[in-house]
């Protein structure tokens, strides 16, 4: 099996644990849909349909909501490259462009810009699935904690 098909295999299984076994978690609700990802890019994109308990008091997508949506991404490329390590989050850092709609599709699309032992760095976009337009960034950096050695 190529490197693209591991990684197509681990989305689908990414997929399967974040929106069947977690159902009942934030990354449950999320709902997120595959989109795609590339092994040689190292990237992982997802979709997430803006529903109306995410809004905030304007109307559109919560902040919070998309900081979620990207960390759901990002853990998912940094998981990938950890391996059988897990990945917590060490720092997340959003910037918002613009708002997205009740009923649109947040698209995310994380990258690992460095994945070495101890630490993966991830840069991502979301964008609105109705326009095209950039909704926000975001720079995520993650740690591989070897469970095996650390007992967590």
């Amino acid at each position: 099996m190529d490197g693209q098909q591991t990684m197509e295999r681990y989305l689908d299984k990414t997929m399967y644990e974040n929106n069947e076994q977690q159902k009942e978690t934030v990354n449950g609700r999320m709902r997120s849909v595959r989109i795609g990802c590339s092994y040689e890019d190292t990237s992982i994109t997802l979709g997430f349909p803006v529903q109306e308990w995410q809004a905030n008091r304007g109307g559109m997508m919560h902040g919070g909501m998309i900081c979620t949506a990207f960390d759901i991404t990002a853990a998912a490329i940094a998981r990938f490259c950890a391996g059988e390590n897990y990945a917590p989050t060490i720092s997340l850092d959003v910037k918002y462009i613009r708002p997205v709609q009740i009923g649109d599709q947040l698209i995310v699309t994380a990258k690992a810009t460095a994945a070495g032992k101890r630490i993966t760095q991830i840069v991502c976009e979301a964008r609105s699935k109705n326009t095209g337009k950039l909704a926000a960034t975001a720079a995520t950096v993650y740690m591989n904690v070897d469970t095996t050695k650390e007992k967590r």
